[in-house]
């Protein structure tokens, strides 16, 4: 029998990797900077790849993270995968040439933003204008691609929040927040995209713009909101609303940000072959993502609305 693959975690301790470990197949290694895992250290992600199948990143926030990083553990010839939700980390990678070489000289895949926004996201978007829905009633040569949108995603209140996912509010103010989404729909399908969080506890929006404003590292407010986050649902979900409809994923507890890279790692870990660089809907068709999102309870569901002539 051979071997199982091994897959590094990083961030395992955390409140995504702690999800993210039980979705995964293979030999699981949970790492962190406790353990010498330091995504300021690329000598440090080299050590830790050195022998690994793929190396998996739920930590963050991942605009304090080099990007080297992934350069060392492709160059140790394990895949990377990761969470990311920052446009600038996300984008650093996408358009880097010189990594995609690399990663196709060595075989490997460098995935990132395998996460609810926006591989989710972008799943539901193909979802809300996609040819297997019932199409409305719409005039003579209107475009069925529909031209702008709005994705939200909903936080329950008992939901663990992370320093990472905190700081990914605090760059917004509160109510919309800054992901990859508008800029990677404008490019793969040209289309303009605003992206918002909706909380379930009210005055959450304004308490993030407070501490935005007052300087409050993301840490500390985590530390704030914990004894507040026994009040409330543990429900989670992405919405794409669009002008023909609404696409939307539902889910307990945080596993919307986790199944996306669960998924894709499974399957190279079960023989798929991916290499270069790529955007989470080239590593995985939107409709594969959501029917194995599906096939992990996660209640999918759209609504056509119609556009009388």
């Amino acid at each position: 029998m051979a071997a199982a693959k091994r897959v590094i975690v990083i961030g395992a301790s955390g409140v995504f990797g702690r999800l993210l470990v039980r979705e995964l197949r293979g030999d699981v290694v949970g790492a962190s900077r406790a353990t010498g895992a330091d995504l300021r250290d690329p000598d440090s992600i080299a050590r830790l790849a050195r022998g690994a199948f793929a190396v998996l990143c739920a930590a963050g926030p991942f605009q304090s993270f080099d990007r080297r990083c992934v350069y060392a553990a492709i160059g140790e010839g394990a895949h990377w995968l990761d969470i990311a939700d920052d446009p600038g980390w996300f984008f650093g990678l996408i358009d880097d040439q010189e990594l995609d070489a690399r990663a196709r000289e060595k075989g490997v895949a460098v995935v990132p933003g395998l996460s609810s926004l926006p591989a989710i996201s972008g799943a539901l978007v193909r979802r809300a204008g996609s040819p297997t829905r019932p199409a409305p009633t719409r005039p003579a040569g209107q475009r069925t691609r529909p031209t702008s949108i709005t994705i939200t995603l909903g936080i329950g209140n008992r939901n663990a929040k992370g320093a990472g996912s905190i700081a990914s509010a605090l760059a917004g103010d509160g109510r919309t927040i800054i992901t990859p989404d508008r800029e990677l729909l404008r490019r793969e399908l040209g289309i303009e995209a605003r992206t918002f969080v909706r909380f379930q506890l009210p005055g959450a929006a304004f308490v993030f713009r407070l501490a935005k404003r007052l300087g409050i590292s993301p840490r500390w407010i985590s530390r704030i909101a914990a004894p507040v986050s026994r009040f409330g649902s543990d429900a989670s979900y992405v919405e794409v609303a669009t002008p023909e409809g609404t696409a939307r994923a539902d889910a307990r507890g945080q596993r919307l940000a986790i199944l996306p890279i669960a998924i894709v790692a499974n399957r190279l870990i079960d023989g798929q072959e991916l290499s270069g660089v790529m955007p989470p809907s080239c590593a995985i068709n939107g409709e594969e993502l959501l029917r194995a999102c599906v096939a992990r309870n996660v209640r999918v569901s759209d609504k056509a609305f119609r556009v009388d002539a």
